[in-house]
């Protein structure tokens, strides 16, 4: 790259000599025949512009086939970076992985804790609370050694259970929200606080909380939809369902109304009546009733009119009682 200025300038030079040599070489010719030297006026010998138009002539051309060559070598070298910004970037992400890696482990290797489970082993949904026992599993302890958790503003002692190993029992609200167990670990005098993930709401574990699968076709024609297609629910802790109610809202207005128990348990797919129509919106409401008769309701806007917008989906759940407890806007 770095050659191509230098031969631009040599050639330049080149045809800068050729024209002048040119020039001096005719004119003294004519000085000759002027001074009566030379009796022929005929010679090969080409008048300036015509040599400095060949010389012009050939320069351009020589000038465009170095920069082609030029372009050519400026596309092979950004290529050239471009691969070698690509093994870098890989080569720094692969590195990044590397330390996370590390850190992770010199991490893991200054835990006390190494192990830590729980499991939902009673409830109550009358009083709406779940006893959840935690195990925890220590590398290094003593007969010395205590162990309590802390979560929000609860404080779970711990029982050591075998070598290593303590567990406890806490009563927990099945319907609030949790993120974070500190696990405290008391040695003689001193404490260690270790934060453990448990990002949980409980009913999650323990209803059958239904997710939604759909395929739709719409055509819109003279201000209205023409709606084709299925949809289908799937279920977490479906052994807890009792009965399952479908209802199709078209514009407000109900369309179809059935019981899905058994479509629900099986995961049938349930095809839509062909050529349904609707101007403003298809709704599907979905109701569950569980085996402790809690109502879980799901709302969702399966079409809707771009211009008439859409009402928001929710989730909520209603307890024996008829009392909302829970919702969910999405």
């Amino acid at each position: 790259m770095l050659a191509l200025p230098f031969f631009i300038i040599i050639i330049l030079i080149i045809a800068a000599i050729i024209i002048f040599v040119s020039f001096c070489l005719y004119n003294k010719r004519l000085q000759k025949i002027a001074d009566g030297e030379l009796r022929d006026t005929h010679t090969r010998l080409p008048e300036p512009g015509t040599t400095a138009g060949i010389t012009y002539r050939t320069v351009l051309i020589g000038l465009a086939i170095i920069a082609i060559l030029g372009i050519s070598s400026i596309n092979g070298l950004i290529r050239s970076m471009n691969n070698n910004m690509n093994d870098l970037s890989s080569k720094q992400y692969e590195l990044s992985l590397k330390l996370t890696e590390m850190q992770n482990q010199m991490e893991q290797r200054d835990r006390l804790v190494s192990d830590f489970t729980w499991e939902i082993t009673d409830k109550d949904v009358n009083l709406k609370t779940a006893g959840v026992t935690f195990w925890v599993d220590l590398k290094q302890y003593s007969d010395n050694t205590a162990v309590t958790l802390a979560l929000k503003d609860r404080e779970i002692p711990l029982t050591k259970t075998g070598p290593g190993t303590f567990s406890g029992t806490a009563t927990l609200d099945i319907f609030e929200g949790y993120d974070i167990v500190k696990i405290c670990i008391r040695e003689n005098d001193v404490t260690r606080v270790e934060n453990m993930d448990f990002y949980q709401s409980l009913f999650l574990e323990l209803f059958p909380m239904p997710r939604l699968e759909c395929s739709f076709s719409v055509k819109e024609a003279n201000g209205k939809m023409k709606c084709n297609g299925s949809y289908k629910f799937s279920f977490d802790n479906r052994d807890q369902i009792k009965k399952v109610k479908v209802t199709l809202l078209g514009d407000g207005k109900e369309i179809q109304t059935f019981d899905a128990t058994d479509m629900a348990k099986d995961d049938t797919r349930i095809e839509l009546e062909k050529n349904t129509t609707v101007e403003k919106d298809l709704v599907l409401q979905l109701e569950v009733i569980t085996n402790d008769d809690y109502k879980l309701v799901q709302r969702q806007v399966l079409v809707y009119s771009t211009s008439a917008g859409s009402d928001e989906d929710y989730e909520r759940i209603y307890d024996r009682d008829g009392n909302q407890i829970w919702e969910n806007e999405k």
